[in-house]
């Protein structure tokens, strides 16, 4: 082997690696030969529903916490003082449904305004009167799950403001069935415009299921809205993976990111799907966030752990420095 050649070669093992998933992070999301999306930074497998018997039958480590059922303060919104505001307002309503305004645009995010289902309820109420909310203009759906795509709330929606929803592809009959023709679909990285308002749909890493037969056949999706010089990141749902590194590098600084940080015991099942609070003040850093929001928690009882132990360790794990942590209560108004 020449001199030459074995430089080379040390180079090439030497040279930073550069995933698959990286390359793939900002392109749209890859489909298998059924048409299936899936996770280019975990490939083709997911999951099985053994293994979701395995969870559901093995003992709990937390059974006695849980026994205590946390009481979060809630926080009903002022949404006329709230309207009075000149610039841009949010509000958290509970699990992954964040209020905004921004441009003179009422943005909705996963509207779950009721329980999911008479087993999955609402541990804390809703913090308003869905009838008093102000006008929604834009609704973003990041996923097809029970408790971020709610059927009652997308009809109550439909029929009070007609607002365009905002979803990755695969939700059009969907909303066929239910009457809504406002519909925009965006794979990952498309965007679309409303006046001056730009929404991205951006990558994340999780998973979609409504039926029996339709797995991964909804994208999930998380999405970026700006209005001239803010940035305003949200994720409905995620596991931690590179693609954070990513965006954070392409989109960042961002001004407020909404990541969940619930719903992630035990890590041996959850992990793929559901960060847990380390893992997304990491993925805060990542993002280069100014201010970090945490979502969906404290709101349905969906996993092993305590409902108050996501808020409980994310204040605990936070160290001042890079970005501003805001924990907002159930129904807490945040002016940037």
């Amino acid at each position: 082997m020449t001199t030459l050649r074995v430089l080379i070669l040390l180079a090439a093992l030497l040279a930073p690696i550069t995933s698959v998933a990286e390359e793939h992070a900002l392109r749209k999301a890859p489909v298998d030969k059924d048409g299936r999306f899936f996770n280019p930074w975990l490939g083709e497998e997911g999951r099985s529903f053994y293994d979701f018997l395995r969870w559901k039958f093995s003992d709990n480590p937390y059974s006695e916490q849980k026994k205590v059922k946390p009481v979060f303060p809630v926080k009903t919104p002022d949404f006329k003082a709230l309207e009075r505001q000149k610039g841009d307002w949010f509000v958290w309503l509970g699990h992954s449904t964040v209020l905004m305004r921004t441009g003179g645009l009422v943005i909705m995010t996963d509207p779950v305004l009721w329980d999911v289902n008479f087993l999955v309820k609402r541990q804390t109420p809703l913090p308003a009167d869905p009838e008093s909310l102000p006008k929604v203009d834009v609704v973003l759906i990041s996923h097809g799950h029970y408790d971020h795509l709610d059927t009652k709330s997308v009809k109550f929606l439909k029929e009070r403001f007609d607002p365009f929803f905002v979803t990755g592809p695969g939700y059009g009959g969907y909303f066929k069935s239910l009457g809504v023709t406002r519909h925009v679909s965006l794979n990952w990285s498309e965007e679309h415009s409303f006046g001056g308002v730009k929404i991205t749909s951006l990558p994340v890493q999780h998973w979609s299921k409504r039926t029996f037969s339709d797995g991964n056949k909804m994208l999930w999706c998380s999405f970026l809205v700006e209005h001239e010089d803010k940035r305003y990141y949200w994720v409905g749902d995620s596991g931690y993976f590179s693609g954070f590194r990513e965006i954070g590098e392409k989109y960042g600084p961002i001004d407020v990111f909404f990541g969940p940080i619930g719903a992630y015991e035990p890590r041996w099942f959850m992990k793929e799907n559901h960060m847990n609070p380390e893992e997304a003040l990491k993925a805060a850093s990542d993002l280069k966030a100014r201010v970090f929001v945490p979502i969906h928690w404290g709101t349905f009882d969906l996993s092993d752990e305590p409902l108050d132990l996501p808020v409980k360790a994310t204040k605990e794990l936070y160290r001042p420095g890079l970005f501003e942590l805001r924990v907002l209560d159930h129904g807490e108004s945040f002016i940037p």
